[in-house]
């Protein structure tokens, strides 16, 4: 099908209806343009280091403590704890708003207000979204966006990867010197939200997460290559085996709610964080083309597991360190305007999933009628209209010099109108699993537990020996792959009906009849996507029982009923 595209999305803002963009009432801001003075005028000590050198430089860990005691000393709606030391002993702070302060994860149940967590620099080379939390911490505290005060208990880190924050190296573009994406062991903090193998993640869950149990978190980010025309992509979670309730709230209500009012109050198109399919017209809008994945390794795909709300938010990462920092400011500021309106709603979006998956476990799992998803993919929610250039930023050197230029001229204008674009957005899934009443695992095994509890499920053990009835799975084959760069295990084999079995004292017991139901399940079932299996956390103890000459049984076992 021929696609048609206009001459200017700036002449044709009135006719887009569901995708592109709205009427053109507000003054929409383009490339690298942003309001003169956005960020206000304030006194030096609570001036962001972007705005001292002329958005030239980043935050470094020290400045953001620095920054962080200029709050606290003249503010007393604001506490500040410290998330983790780092592996090179760095200190991670969160700032916790509310008005009157809070302390504690009881404090703020007791203020009944809504706890929202936001998350900067998880790669700190993706600076802007660590340094857009600083003006509004400080939005928050002494400017415009006070009232949210009223209605929320924010909890802010600025810079979640403190270590990677001070690796510096030269960047091609603005800012000049960058931090690097890794974590000081060289580790992807961004892939590690199942595995739990880093000191980082494991501390958000049990000091963020596990503690004040965020209705909504944010994690900001940057996006390389970009066709699109959007000052910003928002995602969230597209695991299918995450309860549709928190998700669904998130892409058909709070998404195009948010997406009008950063076009209203702040000028800026935004849209879903999706690739094109490198063609012009393109005719694919898709999240798998912005690596974004049906699976679990994303802080923001894992927390959906817990029946909780997130969004993932990224910026191109071509246009000026100014325009960034401002595109993430708008869409933050306004996703705390809708929590702040819709707090109570919100909540019970996400009480209503922990009671129906509690339930589900209840009445269904023992017959074996319950099933989940252990892997998915996109579909097509049909055809839309979206903002793109017709090339992607691939800079050449600016003349005279080895420097790379930051952005051509023809990115910066007004993107241009394609319609009949399909929508590949519609996270499905693809492999099911039966989900048992419970599981049990081998003492031997108390690393997977000790996880498990990390990621807030609830795990037992057994007092006494137990007999259960269930199913197993058998392994014929352990298959080391490779995918999205990293080694993973691939068990090859199929479930199987067993006779009750004895289980010892001391063996660990996740009875499903929990909230964290689908995040137990995602993690300890053998074929899901990313699972402790596909992590390769069981090799060792596979490979101890013989996989690599014979069929083995997964020592992880399924059970439908406890018999005694």
């Amino acid at each position: 099908m021929m696609k048609k595209t206009g001459i200017l999305a700036l002449a044709l803002l009135a006719v887009i209806a569901v995708a592109g963009a709205a009427p053109a009432s507000p003054k929409i801001f383009w490339g690298n343009d942003v309001p003169r003075g956005w960020s206000g005028s304030w006194m030096d000590a609570l001036r962001i280091v972007p705005e001292k050198t002329g958005f030239a430089r980043t935050t470094s860990t020290l400045q953001l403590l620095e920054f962080v005691d200029a709050l606290r000393w003249r503010s007393e709606n604001l506490h500040v704890f410290s998330m983790y030391t780092s592996p090179l002993g760095k200190t991670c702070p969160v700032l916790v708003l509310a008005g009157p302060r809070v302390t504690t994860p009881a404090e703020a149940v007791a203020s009944g207000k809504t706890v929202v967590y936001l998350q900067g620099s998880i790669h700190p080379n993706e600076a802007e979204a660590k340094e857009a939390l600083l003006v509004l911490a400080r939005d928050i505290l002494f400017g415009k966006l006070r009232p949210l005060l009223d209605s929320l208990v924010i909890l802010i880190c600025p810079c979640f990867n403190v270590d990677g924050n001070d690796t510096w190296g030269l960047n091609d573009g603005t800012p000049h010197i960058l931090s690097g994406g890794s974590n000081a062991l060289g580790m992807n903090l961004n892939r590690d939200a199942v595995k739990l193998e880093t000191v980082e993640v494991n501390a958000l869950y049990k000091a963020v997460f596990n503690r004040w149990d965020p209705v909504l978190i944010y994690d900001g980010h940057a996006m390389e290559n970009v066709q699109h025309g959007y000052a910003i992509g928002y995602a969230t979670s597209s695991v299918p085996a995450a309860h549709p309730g928190p998700r669904g709230y998130v892409f058909d209500t709070l998404f195009p709610a948010v997406r009008a009012a950063v076009r209203s109050d702040f000028g800026l198109e935004t849209f879903t964080h999706c690739g094109t399919d490198n063609r012009w017209p393109p005719t694919v809008w898709s999240h798998a083309a912005a690596v974004w994945t049906t699976e679990a390794k994303f802080v923001a795909g894992a927390y959906a597991l817990r029946n909780r709300m997130s969004v993932l938010a990224e910026t191109p990462i071509h246009l000026s360190f100014e325009r960034k920092i401002y595109a993430q400011y708008a869409l933050i500021a306004e996703i705390l305007r809708f929590a702040a309106a819709h707090g109570r709603e919100m909540g019970e979006v996400c009480r209503a999933a922990d009671r129906d998956v509690a339930e589900a476990v209840r009445v269904r799992a023992e017959s074996g009628q319950l099933r989940n998803f252990v892997a998915g993919t996109y579909k097509s929610r049909g055809e839309i209209d979206i903002l793109a250039y017709r090339e992607k930023n691939v800079p050449g050197y600016l003349p005279g010099t080895s420097v790379r230029a930051a952005v051509p001229a023809s990115l910066l204008g007004p993107p241009e109108l394609v319609r009949g674009v399909e929508d590949l957005t519609l996270a499905v899934g693809t492999t099911e699993a039966t989900v048992p009443r419970g599981y049990l695992i081998p003492a031997e095994l108390d690393a997977l537990a000790e996880k498990l509890r990390t990621l807030g499920v609830k795990v037992e053990v057994l007092a006494r020996p137990a007999k259960a009835a269930g199913e197993e799975y058998v392994v014929d084959h352990l298959v080391k792959t490779t995918r999205g760069g990293f080694a993973m295990t691939r068990l090859d084999g199929g479930f199987a009906a067993s006779a009750a079995r004895e289980f010892p004292a001391g063996t660990f017991r996740v009875d499903m009849a929990q909230p964290a139901a689908n995040m137990a399940f995602y993690a300890l079932e053998p074929q899901a996507a990313d699972g402790f299996a596909a992590w390769s956390l069981l090799d060792t103890c596979l490979k101890s029982a013989g996989v690599e000459m014979r069929s083995v049984a997964y020592p992880v076992f399924k059970y439908f009923k406890i018999l005694n």
